[in-house]
């Protein structure tokens, strides 16, 4: 134990003293960065965004190391909608615990094919990916993205057991810092987060079956048939007759297309709306007889 009542694992002895700095700042406007400092030092990244998860609202960013080269393509565009689509919101949304994980260990086996990926991860200039989360509650986690954008980074064995082993630390710093996790925006910017929720939920029911609106939102979060199968229960070729119709019914003919469709439904889907949000395209989307 720390002399603060903080849990110190033998193993982060050789990082005694970032903890003990990270320690000292607790409720101090630094804070934020010394825990980045001591993240990107054990595990050897380059640089830390750091956000609050809700489930009724869409993430609030707390601290990034991000540079102005990059910060433009990161943080407006996840907080505003990517973050959607993204395998460690995903993640918390499912009720993760605390844990420490790669992004090859969580995203969806076509992540680096998807439009999701083309449009938004590819601009962030990221090599590199890992998440370390820490839950509050059930509706709200803090997330650390540590990235890298050297082509030839990688997290090394060493540095994930540094970051494993320091996580009860780092979870504890981070309650202690912040005791609650709450956004700190209006009532309805808080209802926008939410809907943005279940916007996607409701994407493409009034035009597909129930299971059809399943895959199209895997497809988005970037999933192959063989990936959607293994998670549906069924046969590659019986994803692939369902993509088909998917896309005759929607009146496309790619994933390109659908990722397109859904952001300029989102776009288009007015505050506190209640319906698919692709019934508020212009453009032609093949009518639902029967599903």
């Amino acid at each position: 134990m720390t002399d603060q009542g903080l849990p110190m694992p033998m193993d982060a002895a050789p990082h005694h003293a970032l903890v003990a700095a990270a320690i000292n700042a607790i409720g101090q406007p630094d804070f934020p960065a010394v825990l980045a400092q001591l993240c990107e030092t054990v595990s050897g990244y380059g640089s830390t965004f750091i956000a609050a998860h809700f489930t009724d609202h869409s993430p609030v960013e707390l601290f990034d190391t991000i540079g102005d080269e990059h910060i433009g393509a990161t943080v407006p565009p996840y907080v505003e909608s990517a973050y959607l689509l993204d395998p460690y919101h995903e993640l918390f949304r499912n009720g993760i615990d605390d844990a420490v994980v790669p992004l090859s260990e969580c995203a969806p086996d076509d992540f680096t094919a998807s439009e999701y990926y083309r449009t938004f991860y590819a601009g962030t200039g990221l090599f590199d990916e890992t998440g370390i989360i820490v839950r509050f509650d059930a509706e709200s986690a803090l997330i650390i993205s540590l990235g890298d954008r050297k082509p030839d980074f990688s997290l090394t064995p060493v540095g994930r057991r540094a970051l494993e082993a320091l996580l009860p630390v780092i979870g504890a710093l981070c309650r202690r810092h912040w005791p609650r996790l709450e956004p700190q925006t209006t009532a309805g910017q808080g209802r926008l987060g939410h809907q943005l929720e279940k916007s996607f939920e409701r994407f493409g029911t009034s035009f597909l079956s129930e299971r059809e609106s399943e895959i199209a939102r895997l497809v988005l979060k970037g999933h192959s048939s063989k990936s959607i199968a293994r998670l549906l229960g069924n046969s590659p070729e019986t994803v692939k007759v369902h993509r088909k119709r998917i896309y005759a019914k929607l009146n496309i003919a790619s994933q390109g297309e659908l990722f397109s469709m859904f952001l300029d439904a989102l776009s288009r889907t007015p505050p506190n709306a209640d319906r698919d949000p692709l019934t508020y395209l212009t453009r032609d989307v093949v009518s639902r007889p029967d599903c």
